[in-house]
């Protein structure tokens, strides 16, 4: 009897030791990254449904027993596990995850993983965009996006391109995506987003968007987010650009006014009939052109041999049209954001100006843009949001002409170097009017012949 109580006695010492060792403990710390503290960190018992989060101080509490894994885990961080040993105090610092931040992906209603997203989707983040200098964000999206064509329509400052996403499905239709900015569709125009307000763009491209948006996703749908505030900490930013805007490829070489007054001679030699018809050509090709830019006279310009006068020089000036065309313009953009936010609220605010000059005189784009974005929690199942942009821009270019824009490389290329933009005298001297400024050739002929 005496010694099966001293079993039962050795019996509840055991299980007393075991349940003393399977006591929780309360485990506490801090979780941060390299930039600084981490609220909202999910910590959980590894294989329970024991968890807590980081506060807005980056600080966790949570009961588990020794021997216990504490698994950290953030959106856009590597997570981390954790066993629970002698100490009570667990800090811990998470890294960067880039690879899962490229896998979010926004659809229609909220994010979801590429991997689960079973459409066909293309994401151009911040870091993409920062690398291009655009006006339009949109621009920013070719080359990024596979299957996806940009149209350049103008060259007009602050115009924006036009995008393909499914080809052109119809001749008189539009192949113009959905645009949806902030989960709210957009009618505006995209040059009146700032590039570096925007968090990502997402190109949905098949039938996947038509069951999100419906039948106004039937060329595809370009969704756009916006940058918001971070809980727990303030960032400003401020950057400044300067860019030149100019050719980037050289203009071809184009026949000088001697050897278009060959050219025209040949032409109009072959013209004519007779044994005579190159003393004809020579003696008639000024009529046929109207100006003669030499100090030769108007018979003399071209030989019969079909070669331009060895004594004829070059006098009219304004021969070029490109150099009254073209300028090299200037691109400024200044921009400045703040991103804040507290325990129950994140704010974004940025605003910018952005002046840029075209490669055509007097084509300009200047714009003044502002954004606000703030999210409030009002309490654990109730969070509202809102944002507002507004943008002030003014644009100049060639004046229109009837319902279509003058050319004015179309006209810089066809007009032959024979005719000036300014009027000329018979020495070559611009005509300057009472304010001293030279006068346009209107094309009436050549002016020295008219001189009283």
């Amino acid at each position: 009897m005496k010694k099966i109580k001293k079993n039962v006695l050795l019996l509840f010492l055991f299980m007393g030791a075991i349940v003393a060792n399977a006591q929780q403990v309360s485990v506490s710390g801090t979780v941060t990254d390299p930039s600084g503290i981490l609220p909202g960190v999910s910590v959980l018992v590894k294989g329970t449904t024991n968890g807590t989060e980081t506060n807005f101080d980056g600080v966790y509490k949570i009961n588990a027993s020794k021997g216990d894994v504490l698994v950290f885990r953030y959106l856009g961080y590597k997570t981390i596990e954790k066993i629970i040993g002698n100490s009570n105090v667990i800090n811990v610092s998470l890294k960067e995850d880039s690879s899962v931040l490229d896998e979010v992906v926004v659809v229609a209603y909220g994010t979801t993983t590429k991997a689960a997203f079973t459409g066909s989707a293309d994401v151009v983040g911040a870091k993409d965009l920062a690398l291009r200098n655009v006006t339009s964000p949109i621009a920013a999206i070719e080359g990024k996006a596979t299957g996806v064509q940009i149209v350049s329509s103008s060259g007009q400052p602050g115009s924006s391109p036009g995008i393909v996403i499914r080809g052109v499905g119809t001749l008189n239709g539009s192949a113009t995506p959905l645009y949806i900015v902030d989960g709210i569709q957009f009618e505006g125009s995209l040059n009146t987003i700032n590039q570096e307000d925007i968090e990502s763009m997402t190109i949905l491209k098949d039938a996947a968007s038509t069951a999100l948006y419906g039948a106004r996703a039937a060329n595809g749908v370009v969704l756009i987010t916006t940058k918001s505030g971070t809980k727990g900490k303030t960032q400003v930013n401020f950057s400044t650009q300067y860019g030149l805007v100019t050719r980037g490829i050289p203009e071809y070489d184009y026949a000088n006014p001697g050897q278009y007054y060959e050219l025209m001679w040949e032409a109009y030699k072959n013209s004519l009939t007779g044994a005579d018809r190159e003393s004809r050509a020579s003696a008639e090709i000024y009529n046929r052109l109207g100006y003669n830019p030499f100090n030769v006279a108007n018979d003399q310009i071209v030989g019969v041999d079909g070669k331009l006068n060895p004594n004829a020089n070059l006098i009219y000036k304004s021969l070029n049209w490109y150099d009254e065309l073209d300028q090299v313009g200037t691109r400024v953009n200044h921009s400045v954001n703040v991103a804040t936010g507290g325990e129950n609220h994140k704010v974004f605010f940025s605003t910018s100006y952005l002046e840029e000059e075209g490669y055509i005189i007097t084509s300009k784009f200047d714009r003044i843009t502002t954004r606000l974005n703030a999210d409030f929690d009002v309490n654990k199942w109730l969070s509202i949001g809102g944002s507002a942009n507004v943008s002030i821009s003014e644009s100049k270019g060639p004046p229109s002409r009837g319902t279509s824009i003058a050319n004015p490389f179309a006209f810089a290329k066809n007009i032959a170097s024979i005719y000036p933009v300014y009027l000329n005298d018979a020495n070559g001297n611009l005509i300057l009017d009472a304010a001293g400024n030279p006068q346009y050739d209107l094309g009436e002929g050549d002016f020295s012949l008219n001189q009283g």
